[in-house]
């Protein structure tokens, strides 16, 4: 296992740092490529885009990011006649602060993949809520689904149901925020870590999905969390519905006219951000193959750590 930054009391102390027991302050990790140690400033740390354990001796005031997976853009699996749409995907809980005088012992740190949570000891952020979607003949479309940041609302152009909610369960600050509602023809987008997504919109454009939050744990900015866009059916060219932020990914959509020949699909969110994925679009039969109905993946989660060395 790696060993990073060893030091004394004193020499921590002489930095203006309490918090610390025992000679001196170790961290390790294992296993090995789950986490990539960095020095910004005077701080030392570690980004894990994968799980582990990670083992303190003495104690430290231990900075966190965590951020859980984002959840999956909604999939249509109506196949009457006429247009289906899936909301974007919830991006995955972002949560930030410092935990103090940390250790000694083990810790669980969990990077959730699409759709679960993460962990960094007694720090959970919950997973990003499934964006809503029609579902088949006779049954209620499915409402978008309440997470770290909620799914966003799927609809038909006949009928919707609720939007998920965001920062589920509550922590202060929000861990994210709710998705967006649809319009006739376009459905709503996933909320993100920094904002609730968008709304449907006229031209028959999916919503946005919402904005990620930017930390600088490791020095430079770096945006997680962004919700996934939701889908739109004849939509004008410009008028995409883009992820958050953060990774999300981009909804489904149809450009108008409708025709076999201008279906896009959804995309996932980007790994290791907690980007939701972009909600699906289910066409009409004759104007093409229903693939596009697929919504994407939720990307997976990250846990960033650093303290004073």
């Amino acid at each position: 296992m790696p060993i990073v930054n060893t030091f004394s009391n004193g020499s921590a102390r002489a930095l203006g740092w309490s918090g610390l027991s025992g000679p001196n302050f170790q961290l390790t990790w294992s296993p090995v490529p789950a986490g990539t140690p960095f020095t910004t400033g005077l701080y030392s740390g570690v980004d894990f885009t994968a799980s582990a354990t990670v083992t303190i001796v003495g104690t430290a005031d231990i900075e966190y990011v965590v951020v859980a997976g984002g959840g999956a853009g909604g999939t249509p699996t109506y196949t009457g006649s006429g247009i289906q749409l899936g909301g974007g995907g919830g991006a995955g809980g972002f949560r930030e602060g410092t935990l103090p005088a940390l250790g000694p012992g083990p810790f669980t740190v969990t990077v959730g993949g699409g759709g679960s949570p993460s962990v960094f000891g007694p720090i959970t952020s919950n997973r990003g809520g499934a964006g809503g979607a029609v579902t088949p003949v006779g049954q209620p479309a499915l409402a978008g689904q309440p997470g770290g940041s909620g799914g966003g609302e799927g609809r038909n152009p006949g009928s919707g149901v609720s939007a998920g909610s965001g920062n589920v369960p509550p922590v202060s600050p929000p861990q994210g925020y709710g998705g967006g509602i649809p319009a006739p023809f376009a459905s709503g987008g996933g909320g993100g870590a920094g904002g609730s997504g968008g709304n449907g919109k006229s031209p028959n454009s999916g919503g946005n999905g919402g904005p990620g939050r930017t930390t600088t744990i490791k020095g430079s900015p770096l945006t997680l969390g962004g919700g996934g866009g939701g889908s739109g059916a004849n939509s004008v060219p410009g008028s995409a519905p883009a992820g958050g932020s953060g990774g999300g990914g981009r909804g489904a959509y149809q450009y108008s006219p409708p025709d076999s020949n201008n279906l896009t699909p959804a995309l996932s969110g980007s790994a290791n951000t907690g980007g939701g994925g972009g909600g699906g679009y289910y066409p009409i039969p004759v104007q093409g193959s229903p693939a596009t109905r697929v919504g994407g993946s939720g990307g997976s989660g990250r846990v960033i750590i650093r303290w004073l060395t």
